[in-house]
This record gives structure tokens, C-alpha cells and sequence, in this order.
């Protein structure tokens, strides 16, 4: 038994994984009551039921963490626990009781699904020393329940602050995710890799589900702190902030799964290979690369000078609206009279005051007019895009009502009726305000609520493409590959290995019988091949019927 934990360094791993998932779950509903009692004066009663309520929570998501590790695996799902530990132990330094619930309750999840993982990994590893590596691991969870305590009141009786020992615990969490990534998850992709399909697609949900719940999760958390334990939050603008948390769980999920698909999974893999390679030089492309393909857009205007502008207004202006709508949303930016002169407004960002501005000027004018600017920019880039519609043949041949004119007409409905509502106040002293305020909503919801799905997505897809650039950097500089027909070289060797890689992935066999393949021929080869078999087709076919 010694000798086995001595040699085994893997063994150890697992003892440390559960040293934090169980010794945290037993450390705070320990030191919980007196933390709460202490550090934010609640009753022992109060504080009592608080932990209760942390127990409960972290012992309910035990079994369901075995059940993830069933389905996607434990080192998948320890993956999400340790990087989900650090923002909500963070949360927890935090000296007000909301920042702190938020983070206690996450790490609650967090911890409880750690449980049930660890012990997945020891018979997959240990199936012939389960128990003593069992023993191990559940005594390295023990010692792990009472080594926080100690570290806390260490911090409160020396210091007289508890928050680096929590701080202490992120960078314990962010230890072992680097741990866990280095050693067992990249066996655990080599396993997925020999699944069957049908439960590849099934683990790829479950994992997408997971790390979506995990972004909305950090939200949830950002809208918190951002707001000062939602101090600075609106409570009038709720609709939109819980539309916009399905929205980014929506694209969370969408954007995990369309990663795992093989193409997008190796080309991925391959851009940030290709960022550590290239260095200062591929993140200096990478730069160019952002502000000339995302920001100006500049290969369509090679296409049409207006699908250009219209790719720009409504791209500017939807960007304009989201940097002035979400922060106002979720309490991250609010405005408050000076207190010494009513006349001039202070920013506040994140609490902090930031600037302040005199109102009833052409400055403040044209802040408070901010999305008035971003509609009147969405709306033209719309009118030329319908324009487009009607007019060009091509697109006429493609296109579809719901993946060409719905996005038009929820643009076209959320800018207007946002107009409608600064017209009413302006021109029609408020009058059906309250109507056109709820048709505006509405409308932003159900743009929220299709974005995920729709062809909005792309939006949240067209930042890979900077990799488009460093691929073709890196196959400009290789040996290339040469066409088995003609000799010519016609592609890099890194594209067209690549592409075989995939291509076998997806269960496309191009190969001629020997070593080489179909993707081994260049694009004029291929033609004149598939014209000269026609054309042999042809002349047995002909020769077949004067038969």
C-alpha cells in the first residue's frame, strides 16, 4: 500500500482535487455560522438557517455531479468546478452579505459537483487499488474540512480580514484546473474521440449545457459586484436583464456546441497553436486582422460599395446600442446630481464616479441621444439591405423569409419604436408612453431571445476568422503541397493535412487505395479528371446503346 503511494503521483492528484471539493464543502458548514455572525452581525438563528441552506444545496448537487461524470466525464466536469471556484470564491472576500450569498451559493454547487466527480476518476484510474486509493482520497477530504477553518482565523486574528483566505482558495482552485487539464482531461478527450456518434452528440449537449450554465452563472455575478450588491440596479429595466441571461446562455451554448464540431474543434486548436507559435508577430496580425475584417469590414467593400455601408451601419450602430444598453441594464454605469449643483450629472461605472457633465448642453444632448444615434444607423444599414433584397438576382435566388427578412424586421421594430419612445417625450409630452415603452420591449426581448438561434449568431462567429489570417501566414512559409497529377503546388502542407484529418472525422474516405488520397490533387487536376471520366462514361454509354 505504501509502495503504491509513493509511486503513484496520479493517486495524489485525486487526493488534492478532493481535498478542495470536500474539505470546502466541510470547512463552510462549519465555520459558516460564526463567519456570518461575525463578519455581517447576523443572528445565530439567521446564520443557522444560511448554512443549512449551503449544506443542503452542496449535498443535492452531489449525486447529480456523479450523474454528469457518467454522462461526460469527470475530469470534464472538475474542468467547470475548479474554474467555476475562482470567481465565487472571490465573490466571497467581498464585505457585503449579497456578493458573499452569491458566492457561498455558487461554491455550494460548485463544491457538491466536485464530490461526486473525484470519486468517478479513481476506479477509471486505480480499478485494481480502489480502496486504498479510496482511503487516500476520503482522508485527504477530511484533513481538507479543517485546514480552512485554521487558515481563516489565522487571517482574522493576525490581520483582521478574512478575504485572503478566500483569495487563497481561487488560487488553490486555479492550481488544480491547471492540474486537472494537463493530466486527465486530455485523456479524456482521447477516449471521447473513440465514442460512437450518437453519444459523442449526447455528451457534447450535456457539456454545452454545462459551460452555459457556468457563463451565465459568472453574469449573474458580474451584474452583482458591477451594481454594488445591486444598489445601482434598476429595477425597472428587469425584463431586459433576464432577457439578455437567456440570451448569453443561448449563445453560450450555441457557441460550445459549434466548437466541438470537427471542423471548427481543429481550426480552433490551430489558431491559438499557431498565436503561441507566431508570437509578437501573429498577435501583431491578429491586431491588423480585428481592426481591418471585424471593425471596417474592408473585403466586402471590395464586393459592393453598399452592402459596405450596410454592413456598417447596422453593424456600428447595433454595437453603440449594446455598449450604451447593457452596462445601463445591469448597474454597471448610472448618473446622479452633483450634490453641490443639480445642473450637472456625475458617471458613475461600477460605483465609481468617472466624469461628470453639465446638462442642457450640446455635450449632454448628445449623450442622452445615444440611441437615438444607433437607431437612425440601424435603420439606414436595414433600408439597404432590403433594397439589396429586392433588387439583386443573386440574393433574390438564396434568400429566406426567416433567416433574411425576420433579422431586418426586428431591427426595423426595435429601432423604431425606441425613436417612438424619445418622440413621445419630445413632441407629445409623454403621451403613450407607457404603450409604446412596453411595444419597445417587446421587441428587444424577442430580438434577445432570437439572437442565439438566428443568423445573429454569426456576429458572435465572425471573431474566429482572425485565425484565417495567422493560417495563412503560417502555410505561406511551409514546404507546401505539391499536385500528384501536375506537380504544381497548390496549397499548404498544414491545410491539406488538416483537411484530412477532418474529413476522416466526419467519415468522408478520399483515399485511392494506396497512400495517397483525392485531396492530394489540385483543383485544375480535379476538374480535368472529372471531365475526362465524363466524358469515358459518355462514349460507353453511347457505345452500349449502338451495341
Amino acid at each position: 500500500m505504501l509502495g503504491l503511494l509513493k509511486t503513484q503521483r496520479l493517486a495524489w492528484a485525486l487526493a488534492g482535487f478532493y481535498f478542495l471539493t470536500f474539505g470546502g464543502f466541510v470547512a463552510l458548514s462549519v465555520y459558516l455560522p460564526l463567519l456570518l455572525r461575525d463578519q455581517f452581525q447576523l443572528s445565530l438563528g439567521d446564520a443557522g438557517f444560511r448554512t443549512a441552506g449551503f449544506v443542503v444545496v452542496a449535498a443535492g448537487m452531489r449525486p447529480i455531479g456523479g450523474w454528469l461524470s457518467d454522462r461526460i466525464g469527470g475530469a470534464r466536469v472538475l474542468w467547470g468546478v475548479f474554474a467555476g471556484i475562482v470567481p465565487f470564491a472571490l465573490l466571497m472576500s467581498s464585505g457585503s452579505i449579497l456578493p458573499f450569498s452569491v458566492g457561498a451559493l455558487g461554491s455550494a454547487v460548485l463544491l457538491g459537483l466536485g464530490n461526486g466527480s473525484v470519486f468517478k476518476l479513481v476506479p477509471q484510474y486505480f480499478s485494481n487499488n480502489t480502496g486504498v486509493v479510496t482511503g487516500l482520497v476520503g482522508a485527504m477530504g477530511g484533513l481538507g474540512g479543517f485546514f480552512p477553518p485554521l487558515l481563516l482565523g489565522f487571517f482574522r486574528d493576525r490581520f483582521g480580514v478574512i478575504w485572503p483566505g478566500f483569495v487563497l482558495l481561487a488560487a488553490v482552485s486555479a492550481g488544480l484546473w491547471k492540474l486537472n487539464s494537463r493530466i486527465f482531461l486530455p485523456q479524456r478527450k482521447a477516449l471521447e474521440a473513440l465514442m460512437t456518434a450518437e453519444h459523442s452528440r449526447r455528451v457534447t449537449h450535456l457539456r454545452a449545457g454545462a459551460f452555459a450554465t457556468a457563463m451565465t452563472a459568472l453574469l449573474g455575478a458580474a451584474i452583482v459586484i458591477g451594481s454594488r450588491s445591486l444598489q445601482n440596479f434598476d429595477a425597472a429595466l428587469v425584463i431586459y436583464t433576464f432577457a439578455t441571461i437567456f440570451m448569453v446562455w443561448g449563445v453560450a451554448y450555441h457557441y460550445s456546441v459549434w466548437l466541438e464540431k470537427p471542423p471548427t474543434q481543429l481550426y480552433w486548436r490551430r489558431t491559438w497553436d499557431l498565436v503561441r507559435r507566431q508570437g509578437v508577430a501573429g498577435l501583431a496580425l491578429a491586431a491588423k486582422s480585428s481592426v481591418t475584417h471585424v471593425a471596417l469590414q474592408t473585403f466586402i467593400a471590395k464586393r459592393s460599395r453598399a452592402r459596405w455601408w450596410m454592413h456598417q451601419l447596422i453593424f456600428w450602430g447595433c454595437l453603440l446600442a449594446v455598449v450604451i444598453t447593457f452596462p445601463l441594464v445591469f448597474g454597471w454605469v448610472h448618473f446622479r446630481s452633483a450634490p453641490t449643483d443639480q445642473m450637472i450629472y456625475v458617471t458613475y461605472v461600477f460605483g465609481f464616479p468617472v466624469a461628470s457633465f453639465k446638462i442642457r448642453t450640446a455635450f449632454s444632448w448628445i449623450i442622452f441621444h445615444g440611441l437615438d444615434f444607433a437607431a437612425i444607423m440601424v435603420l439606414g444599414g436595414v433600408f439597404l439591405a432590403v433594397r439589396r433584397r429586392l433588387r439583386d438576382q443573386g440574393a433574390q435566388a438564396v434568400q429566406s423569409f426567416a433567416m433574411d427578412f425576420f433579422p431586418l424586421i426586428l431591427l426595423t421594430a426595435i429601432s423604431v419604436t425606441g425613436l417612438a419612445l424619445t418622440a413621445s417625450t419630445t413632441w407629445l409630452r409623454g403621451n403613450f408612453y407607457d404603450f409604446l415603452s412596453i411595444l419597445h420591449a417587446i421587441t428587444v426581448v424577442a430580438g434577445l431571445l432570437y439572437l442565439p438561434f438566428g443568423k445573429f449568431f454569426h456576429i458572435f462567429q465572425r471573431p474566429a476568422q482572425l485565425g484565417i489570417k495567422l493560417y495563412q501566414a503560417e502555410g505561406a512559409s511551409d514546404p507546401g503541397t505539391r499536385c500528384i497529377r501536375c506537380g504544381e503546388r497548390f496549397a499548404s502542407q498544414m491545410h491539406i493535412e488538416d483537411l484530412k484529418t477532418v474529413l476522416y472525422q466526419l467519415e468522408f474516405d478520399y483515399r485511392f487505395g494506396d497512400a495517397r488520397t483525392w485531396l492530394d490533387v489540385c483543383p485544375s487536376c480535379k476538374r480535368k479528371s472529372l471531365a475526362t471520366s465524363q466524358l469515358l462514361l459518355k462514349k460507353d454509354f453511347h457505345g452500349t446503346a449502338a451495341d
